[in-house]
């Protein structure tokens, strides 16, 4: 079975799982994301700042658990990849609330 690790969610690594999820359905994705959050309404941005959007929460609109049951893709947030090893195929990840690699 294929294997993907994407470091690093919002527009480039959220697209790039779910494009993975479509080429491949039974591949195991894996999304690490050192913010709280992997997904936010770019657009709505200029909305927020004007304050006709009043709730900063409503720019969230893909938590990563919805994202795990839209696309079956593991998603870690809080969770910093501090090296990579391709020789190994191996990465360190700092998770951050704990302070555990």
């Amino acid at each position: 079975m294929a294997r993907y690790l994407v470091v690093g969610g919002v527009a480039g690594g959220a697209s790039t799982a779910a494009r993975l999820r479509r080429m491949n359905e039974q591949a195991e994705i894996i999304l690490f994301e050192r913010g709280s959050h992997i997904s936010y309404a770019n657009c709505g941005l200029p909305y927020y700042a004007g304050q006709t959007i009043q709730e900063r929460d409503r720019l969230f609109v893909m938590t990563p658990e919805k994202f795990h049951a839209w696309l079956n893709v593991d998603v870690r947030v809080r969770a910093e990849v501090t090296a990579i090893d391709r020789a190994s195929k191996s990465v360190l990840v700092k998770e951050l609330d704990s302070g555990r690699e």
